[in-house]
Parts: C-alpha cells; structure tokens; sequence
C-alpha cells in the first residue's frame, strides 16, 4: 500500500494558498470599489486611500478621441489624483462609476487588476459618459492592498465633455 499522506499535504498546502488568493481577490475588489463609491460620494479621502503615496496615474484615451488631449495625462501621488478628482468634479451634480467585468492575476510583486468601468458624468441637463478599463498595478501595504500603478484607458464617449467646465 502506498504513503498518502506527503500528496494529502500537498493539497491541505494548496487549499490554504488558495484560501489566501481568494480572500486577496476579494480585498482588492472591495478597494477598487471603495473608489468607486468614494469618487461618487465625494470622499475624497477615500479615493487617496486607495492608492500609495507614490503611484502614478496615466490617463489615455484612444486616438479617435479629440477630448483625449484635454483629459490625457500622468498624475502622481493618491492624494494627488484626490484633489485632482475634486477639482475636476467640482461642477457636477452627479456621477456614477460603474465597474464591470474584473480579472486578477497575482504576479511576483504583487497583483494585475484589469477592470471594465463605465462612468456617468452629470450637470443639470448635460452629460458625459464614458467607457473603458482600469488597469491597476496593486502592492500589498501594512494597511492593506493599495493601487501603485494605474492606467485608465477611455475607449468610447458621448455626451459633453463640457460639462466639466464651471457653469
């Protein structure tokens, strides 16, 4: 008969890495929709938290775009892309930032979120819409997973890019 227990090791070992991955995916899940909701409720502070100090945060829309040469552009720092999102909200009267479709695969620094994300963008009768992916560079910190890295893709849009300016 032979020895079982060194595979049945194995598996408790994997079950338990598996574990960990699971409730990893979860945590980063909950941080990018803690943004999310912190961009729409306008805690700014929520949205710093979900970043490191020092990340960098590339906006790129696609070539076709012309609004791409107003809203492109590399932001450096959470609290930074914080005060950056007051600003630039600061003429709304409403946003919504819906996250679609999410992948996470954990390299050897830490893990690559891509996240499909629709954002609504509202003042009086106006909009500005917006579709695209996140695609988020994550470290794990003493407070938790953070985004280090970030590269918001717009890929379509409709609507007024107008409704940002101060009316």
């Amino acid at each position: 008969m032979s020895d079982t227990s060194v595979p049945d090791q194995v598996q408790v070992r994997d079950c338990e890495g598996d574990q960990v991955r699971v409730r990893d995916r979860d945590e980063i899940r909950g941080l990018l929709t803690a943004y999310a909701f912190g961009l729409d409720r306008r805690d700014f502070a929520r949205v710093a938290g979900a970043f490191t100090e020092d990340a960098e945060v590339r906006n790129v829309f696609d070539a076709y775009l012309p609004e791409g040469e107003t809203f492109s552009g590399l932001t450096v720092g959470g609290g930074v892309v914080a005060e950056g999102a007051r600003q630039l909200f600061a003429s709304l009267d409403a946003t919504q930032h819906l996250l679609g479709a999410q992948e996470v695969e954990f390299t050897d620094v830490g893990a690559h979120a891509s996240t499909q994300i629709v954002a609504h963008h509202h003042r009086g009768g106006e909009y500005y819409h917006t579709g695209g992916t996140y695609e988020d560079d994550l470290v794990r910190t003493p407070d938790g997973w953070r985004i280090s890295r970030r590269t918001l893709r717009i890929t379509w849009t409709t609507g007024s890019p107008g409704v940002f300016s101060a009316a």
